[in-house]
């Protein structure tokens, strides 16, 4: 029998933390296009017929790697007919912050290497919910070499139930990620709308750890004002929010004790030993006396529950064995 002890391993990145209460001064932005600042709002494109475009980022790259929160307030009015098109928060791991497409590429559509949280408030056509609700969105391509657009396939989630932000108020929204894990919140900071299961590291090519943040918007055959209001953006560990994790009996206490998740991937991998063959069985154990099996389709395996405990062991069987 072959057995693998996994620990828990933590690796901490460059941090960075950037607040703007108003936008009165653009100092430490890039702006890009349309983006100018506007009593006191940073606007990033404006209320103008037709292919309107702007972006705004911080001026460095931030560590996202190991996590980040950022805050942020939205604000869109003046629409023409429907209003267009919306507005995305996008982390870009390029050499330099791009711009893409207008229209309904919300100014991120085209770009390679690329993640984003759009907030699109132009339905029509065949989305079901044409006029009535927005959509908040989570878009990455297949690959970070592939453009992103704003279609289907790029689509991780999407929830527009009772989603509203284009409505002329000023709408809070927060953004949480750790590795694994990123939860949208809009206006109910305490409850999110939506929370996906992700790792940036799988979606992009970062530069150590590190990417450019910011936003971009766009407009089209129809048009509006993409207001930020204010914005906070933090990956500094310390300020990170850990996710709770189910208890766990180590075997040796008498009660279960809560454990925080691993900062890794979720699916933790690992190739099987050469005298390991397909007639193995892998057992997945927290405590060394209870054991569950975990698929074995081939020469490696992965343990989608690993992240979940602070180690984990692990042991192969051929059939016969107990």
């Amino acid at each position: 029998m072959t057995l693998l002890a996994v620990f828990n391993l933590n690796c901490v990145s460059l941090v960075a933390s950037s607040t703007y209460s108003s936008f009165n001064s653009t100092v430490g932005l890039i702006l890009q296009e349309h983006a100018a600042s506007f009593q006191g709002k940073l606007r990033i494109t404006p209320s103008i017929p037709g292919l309107g475009l702007g972006g705004v980022w911080l001026d460095a790259k931030q560590a996202v790697t190991d996590g980040f929160e950022t805050t942020f307030q939205v604000q869109i009015t003046e629409k023409h007919s429907s209003g267009a098109d919306g507005l995305a928060f996008a982390i870009q791991g390029g050499a330099n912050p791009a711009l893409g497409q207008t229209g309904q590429g919300l100014g991120y559509g085209g770009v390679t290497n690329e993640f984003v949280v759009h907030f699109d408030n132009y339905h029509w056509g065949e989305k079901p919910t044409a006029g009535r609700y927005d959509e908040i969105a989570v878009l990455a391509a297949s690959s970070p070499t592939q453009p992103l657009y704003n279609v289907p396939e790029n689509v991780i989630a999407s929830v527009n139930r009772q989603i509203v932000f284009s409505d002329g108020a000023v709408h809070m929204v927060k953004i949480v990620y750790v590795p694994g894990n990123l939860r949208v919140f809009l206006d109910d900071l305490a409850n999110p709308v939506m929370t996906v299961y992700l790792n940036l590291e799988k979606l992009l090519n970062l530069d150590n750890g590190r990417a450019w943040v910011g936003f971009t918007a766009a407009s089209g055959m129809d048009w509006q004002n993409h207001d930020l209001v204010s914005w906070a953006f933090d990956s500094t560990p310390a300020s990170l929010p850990t996710p709770v994790s189910p208890s766990i009996y180590l075997g040796n206490r008498a009660e279960p004790q809560p454990v925080s998740p691993l900062v890794a991937d979720p699916a933790f991998g690992y190739q099987l030993p050469s005298e390991i063959g397909l007639t193995h069985r892998v057992l997945a154990s927290t405590n060394l006396v209870e054991w569950a099996p975990l698929t074995n389709a081939s020469y490696y395996f992965r343990d989608w529950e690993s992240t979940n405990y602070p180690f984990r062991f692990y042991r192969f069987t051929s059939d016969a064995s107990p």
